[in-house]
């Protein structure tokens, strides 16, 4: 019997991160999320977009299901508010 293949399909994940003690700019935003993420996390592109309180940023993330898309996403954000670029800032709403 051939082994089944894992289907995965791609999500849209969408954060509102709250700016913090530092300023950065929606270039900064995304290649601190790329450098941050893991081959496990499936992260395939990101859309950042800054203003005067933080930034919107939108995850498109390979995974077999929802739910592991949105555990891929916190882990992402989780390391990205660990750097030290992004002092103070935390997780706000996600976007509409």
């Amino acid at each position: 019997m051939a082994p089944t293949r894992r289907e995965v399909f791609m999500y849209v994940i969408t954060e509102r991160i709250l700016r913090g003690r530092t300023v950065v700019d929606s270039g900064q935003v995304r290649r601190l999320m790329y450098a941050v993420a893991e081959p496990e996390d499936g992260l395939e592109h990101v859309y950042a977009r800054t203003d005067m309180e933080g930034a919107d940023a939108v995850l498109f993330l390979l995974a077999s299901c929802l739910e592991g898309a949105e555990a891929a996403a916190t882990r992402i954000l989780s390391r990205l508010l660990a750097q030290k670029d992004l002092r103070g800032w935390q997780i706000g709403r996600p976007m509409n």
